[in-house]
């Protein structure tokens, strides 16, 4: 879970200051969190975790493709010896 504690928190200010430095933090922890006079504004990825949440994304969402086609009429189909026919 992500969980924002004293290691992963920046404000605006030290986005804005330190840019490079809040990089590096989200590079090295995974993420880290951007907030504005104790408001939570944003979330800073790292490349990695963001390909890594987008991933699962697509993985979830190749599953519910799947889903969706297994409700779909398949119809009768072809026997095999009717293809086979037309390529021999």
């Amino acid at each position: 879970m992500l969980i924002p504690t004293k290691n992963n928190t920046k404000s605006i200010t030290d986005l804005r200051e330190d840019t490079l430095s809040v990089l590096r933090d989200a590079d090295r922890l995974g993420h880290v969190y951007i907030f504005n006079r104790s408001d939570p504004t944003g979330v800073l990825l790292s490349v990695e975790e963001f390909t890594f949440f987008q991933e699962i994304l697509e993985e979830r969402q190749d599953m519910l493709d799947a889903m969706e086609l297994e409700k779909e009429d398949r119809g009768d189909g072809i026997p095999i010896e009717e293809i086979k026919k037309e390529f021999l």
